[in-house]
C-alpha cells in the first residue's frame, strides 16, 4: 500500500545554510524589544518577571513601536499584558541592542581569528622555507642586508653595466 504513494522531492523554503564563509547575519527588524512582532521578547520579559512562562502567562505588549497596536484586539480575550510602559520597553530595546552589538563583535572576532589562522596556514604551506627561521637564519639575513646596503651608487652602476652591457639608453 505504501508503494501507491507518489514520491516527491523536498522543496526547501530557504537554501541550505553553509557552515563555512558565513556572513554575520543582520536583523531586519527596527524594534529590538519586540523584534517587530508587537510582543516583548521572552528573554527580555524574564528580566522584569523572572518566573515568566511564555506558554502560560499573558503576552506583554511592546509600547515602544506601533507593532503592539495590532494585538490590542486580544484584550477582550485576556491574553495580553499592557503593563510594559514605553520607558521600560525603551530600556529593554537598548539592552537588546547592546547584546546584539556584543554578539556581533564576538562573531566578528571569531571570524577574524579563523581568517588569521587560515592565512597563517596558507603562508606557511606556500613558503619556500619548510620551517620557521632560526636565530642563525635571522643573523645571516641581517648580514646579507648590511652587505647590500653597503654597496655604493657607483658600484651599483658598474654592476648594472656589467650585467646589462653598456648604456641603458
Amino acid at each position: 500500500m505504501i508503494d501507491d504513494f507518489p514520491q516527491f522531492e523536498a522543496m526547501p523554503v530557504r537554501p541550505e545554510e553553509e557552515t563555512e564563509d558565513k556572513e554575520i547575519w543582520q536583523p531586519s527588524w527596527k524594534c529590538f524589544c519586540c523584534q517587530d512582532t508587537g510582543k516583548v521578547q521572552p528573554h527580555l520579559v524574564r528580566l522584569v518577571m523572572p518566573n515568566y512562562d511564555y506558554n502560560r502567562d499573558r503576552l506583554p505588549i511592546c509600547q515602544l513601536c506601533s507593532c503592539g497596536d495590532k494585538l490590542y484586539h486580544l484584550t477582550e480575550l485576556g491574553v495580553i499584558d499592557t503593563r510594559f510602559e514605553t520607558l521600560l520597553c525603551k530600556k529593554l530595546d537598548a539592552l537588546a541592542r547592546q547584546e546584539w552589538k556584543q554578539a556581533t563583535q564576538e562573531q566578528f572576532a571569531i571570524a577574524k581569528k579563523k581568517v588569521q589562522l587560515a592565512t597563517d596556514e596558507v603562508a606557511q604551506n606556500h613558503s619556500l622555507r619548510k620551517g620557521k627561521r632560526t636565530d642563525n637564519d635571522n643573523l645571516e639575513q641581517q648580514q646579507r642586508k648590511k652587505e647590500i646596503e653597503a654597496i655604493s651608487h657607483e658600484q651599483w652602476e658598474a654592476m648594472k653595466a656589467a650585467y646589462l652591457g653598456g648604456d641603458d639608453e
